[in-house]
């Protein structure tokens, strides 16, 4: 029986609209999977950067005080043991010793006073700098998180149209075996209908 309902189903054309809504569908499911497979490797290129503007801020806020104050000395306090401000803050001595040597000041109270003022201006500028540097990683941190959340929205909508386009799929088979089921009762009361008055007839 089994074989006969095939064949029925062949000649009706449910057969077809069977296969072209399961192709359909097939194809709308393959895109998305596509699609998810493209957004993981994409969100995976964009974590690295992501979490540097997460460090690139949270070190901003550390050096602004808005994390704490332990947080701002230790930050600041990094900053001063770098070996980058100290081979600058040596440099500095160095000349200003120099200089100090050549016009017999070592001694004066001018000169102690300059390296003081000396360290406590390179710190001022290094901070400076160290800001200005976590809020470009902290900016491109924050393009690549509005970049990847662009791309969640489409890749969402894209998704959302492809669920769409699956019932649209099966709601047309539906409608497909619909109507070659009206059309048979139909086919079947009509020739009846025939037979019966074509018997009144004789």
């Amino acid at each position: 029986m089994g074989f006969i309902k095939k064949g029925f189903d062949s000649i009706t054309g449910k057969t077809a609209a069977k296969n072209a809504s399961k192709a359909q569908q097939q194809a709308t499911q393959q895109g998305m999977e596509e699609q998810r497979r493209q957004f993981d490797i994409m969100q995976q290129l964009m974590n690295p950067y992501v979490q540097a503007g997460r460090q690139g801020l949270s070190g901003q806020q550390d050096l602004l005080g808005l994390n704490g104050f332990d947080k701002q000395q230790v930050a600041i306090r990094n900053i001063e043991n770098s070996p980058f401000f100290k081979s600058q803050y040596q440099q500095a001595e160095n000349a200003l010793l120099q200089n100090a040597a050549a016009t017999g000041g070592l001694r004066g109270g001018n000169f102690q006073e300059a390296l003081a003022d000396n360290r406590s201006n390179m710190l001022f500028n290094n901070v400076n700098q160290q800001l200005q540097n976590l809020s470009g990683v902290a900016s491109n941190g924050q393009s690549a998180a509005a970049g990847l959340g662009g791309n969640a929205l489409q890749f969402g909508n894209n998704i959302a149209q492809g669920y769409q386009d699956i019932g649209q799929a099966q709601a047309g088979y539906q409608l497909a075996k619909g109507q070659v089921n009206s059309g048979l009762l139909g086919g079947v009361l009509n020739t009846g209908f025939g037979l019966a008055g074509f018997k009144g007839f004789f």
